[in-house]
């Protein structure tokens, strides 16, 4: 039985990341899963984030398949199929703590890469597309997004290079964050990784994922923009240092 002051915790994480989400268009399993592991192995905090992804993004669906930037979102997409039973091998096959590491690291990594990220670049005209590059951009995403569900920050930062219009780019994450997610927990359940425990917990934080997603999409609909460095990148970076930190003070002990 889980406490209710973890209970809580959860909660809480669930409604910031769905507040994130819901403004910037990713970033709701990448956050949840970073702070469940704090209180779970990988192993049951990723396919939890990844449910709760995809689950809360139906109502941003119907937009983002109108807007979504379709010519790119094919690649990417078939990069991702190829990439996902490579990620639901290695979740299932590396040790919690290893795991942890590797998650921490990988969100770290996308944090310092989005800091990097070149402002103004969605006011010039979009670069053509090369279908090669979008496969392999989806492949890289999509297996960081099955291991870690960290697959936002690679997807992002490719996105950003593309120099897409903040309406599409956010419109074409959800598509394919939504597309990943599913084929994740396919292969999860597959493998024997998505529990009846998994589902419980969901139902948990479902209303507090949809409220954040709710409130997010609200302040975007109101607001312009702002900038990934300084809402997505700046709780990534506490997050997966405090998850080094926490296997650090392990180890040690």
């Amino acid at each position: 039985m889980v406490a209710m002051p973890v209970i809580g915790a959860w909660m809480g994480l669930a409604l910031v990341a769905g507040v994130i989400r819901g403004y910037c268009g990713f970033g709701f399993a990448m956050l949840l899963a970073l702070g469940l592991m704090l209180f779970l192995p990988p192993v049951e905090a990723v396919p939890l984030a990844l449910l709760l992804d995809l689950v809360t993004s139906v109502g941003l669906w119907r937009r983002a398949l109108r807007l979504a930037d379709w010519t790119r979102l094919r690649g990417l997409l078939i990069g991702m199929l190829l990439s996902t039973l490579i990620g639901i091998w290695l979740l299932a096959s590396i040790p919690a703590s290893p795991m942890r590491i590797v998650v921490a690291l990988l969100a770290l990594a996308g944090a310092l890469s989005l800091l990097q990220q070149p402002a103004g670049g969605e006011s010039r005209a979009p670069l053509p597309t090369r279908p090669v590059t979008n496969v392999a951009a989806g492949s890289v995403s999509g297996l960081c997004m099955t291991l870690a569900s960290s697959g936002g920050p690679p997807l992002m930062l490719y996105l950003l290079q593309q120099r897409l219009a903040p309406l599409t780019l956010r419109a074409t994450a959800i598509v394919f964050f939504a597309a990943s997610s599913a084929t994740s927990l396919s292969g999860l359940a597959l493998a024997d990784a998505l529990g009846s425990e998994t589902l419980v917990r969901g139902l948990w934080l479902l209303a507090p994922a949809l409220l954040g997603n709710a409130l997010g999409q609200w302040a975007f609909e109101r607001s312009k923009p702002r900038s990934l460095k300084s809402t997505v990148a700046p709780l990534l970076i506490v997050l997966s240092l405090w998850v080094l930190a926490r296997e650090v003070q392990v180890v040690a002990s």
